[in-house]
């Protein structure tokens, strides 16, 4: 029985844009997940995402009443979706103040849509591949991670451009290619854009963001969530936050969205780059040496095995261990997450320190903890 509007074809970030003028935003996609995947993502009119709790009342509620055949109310159709969102972005982000020439992976996603358009309007030389929006994904996987980036990273090199964009299918994550059609980490590029939102400000990032946040940001306040968008758009509510952010490449900015928008950081990150040298910016950063890794098994073996490591890292010489989410133990210049996988049947682990020799030693030990925890 409920009001439906149906806005087409459109990025995670433009629906989510779209139903601040209803109670939700009903989103079907996988993100960046493989073309055999679907899911359905669920937003406030805010653009943050169902909590748990909202999605467990859903799953409470799926095998209720439906609504007679009389009281079925039609579908309606609206196509300015994507024109409202290019137009929001630009009334919230300056002009870049020199010429820029962009590169844009859109995926084959639904941000062929919008990002290009939006960064000519605002006034670049716009380079656009796989447009076409295909469900199959022909070009590449849809997650915009260094192995599906290569085709991003010679059409920088070969058309000489100052910067690269790659999307995931649906919008909400981005990554940045320089001029040498080299990747800059997510995590420096975190840094960066939580500094030029607000550098004293409060930011909200998951558990396995790097401590090099902390260094390069000394006056900020940060706050560690659970990994999860929804999760750092309920910290940010908490907390009246500036930005926040997770190292896969989204990026939530309270004053425009609790939703993460890739395409509104596309704009952001343009007028960055007109504005300052973001690469000497990026080697300013401290640098620490970071590790991220799974390991394939069972629920049930993850399970057990979660018990046994968290037993063993409690031997551990530490300063901090955090349960947020998984377990991580901090120690001297050097810190290690272990959590199962919310979507996989996989353990996580990330690892960092300020020498790589140490951060490669701990990987290994913690990896040989896990192997006999889930044997």
């Amino acid at each position: 029985g409920a009001e439906i509007t149906d806005i087409g074809i459109a990025s995670t970030p433009t629906l989510a844009h779209s139903a601040r003028r209803y109670d939700m935003g009903i989103m079907v996609t996988a993100s960046h997940n493989p073309a055999r995947y679907n899911g359905i993502k669920l937003f406030n009119p805010d653009g943050s995402g169902f909590s748990i709790k909202q999605s467990e009342e859903i799953e409470r509620n799926m095998e209720g009443k439906v609504a007679p055949w009389d009281k079925i109310k039609e579908v309606r159709s609206h196509r300015m979706a994507i024109s409202e969102h290019v137009n929001s972005i630009l009334k919230a982000v300056p002009m870049p103040e020199k010429d820029i020439k962009v590169v844009v992976d859109c995926c084959n996603g639904s941000t062929g849509m919008i990002t290009p358009y939006l960064l000519e309007e605002m006034g670049c030389n716009v380079v656009a591949l796989n447009a076409q929006p295909d469900g199959r994904f022909p070009a590449h996987e849809p997650e915009p991670v260094e192995e599906n980036l290569n085709q991003l990273k010679n059409a920088v090199k070969a058309s000489n451009a100052d910067i690269g964009i790659a999307h995931d299918c649906d919008g909400d994550r981005i990554v940045i290619v320089d001029k040498k059609g080299e990747l800059i980490p997510n995590d420096k590029m975190l840094a960066v854009l939580a500094k030029y939102t607000n550098e004293r400000g409060k930011i909200a990032v998951p558990v396995n963001t790097s401590l090099s946040l902390n260094s390069y940001l000394p006056n900020a306040e940060i706050f560690r969530t659970r990994v999860g968008d929804i999760f750092i758009s309920e910290k940010l509510k908490e907390i009246e936050g500036d930005f926040g952010g997770e190292p896969s490449g989204t990026y939530v900015f309270p004053s425009f969205s609790y939703c993460p928008d890739g395409i509104y950081a596309a704009a952001k990150i343009v007028t960055m780059w007109g504005e300052f040298d973001i690469e000497k910016e990026i080697e300013s950063i401290p640098r620490y040496h970071m590790i991220r890794s799974s390991i394939l098994s069972t629920k049930e073996k993850i399970a057990d095995g979660m018990e046994k490591v968290e037993e063993e890292l409690n031997t551990f010489e530490y300063d901090k261990i955090s349960r947020v989410d998984g377990i991580r133990v901090d120690m001297e210049d050097a810190w290690v997450l272990v959590r199962p996988s919310g979507t996989e049947p996989k353990i996580r682990v990330t690892v960092e320190a300020k020498k790589e020799e140490d951060a490669k030693n701990l990987h290994d030990d913690v990896i040989k903890l896990i192997k006999k925890g889930i044997k």
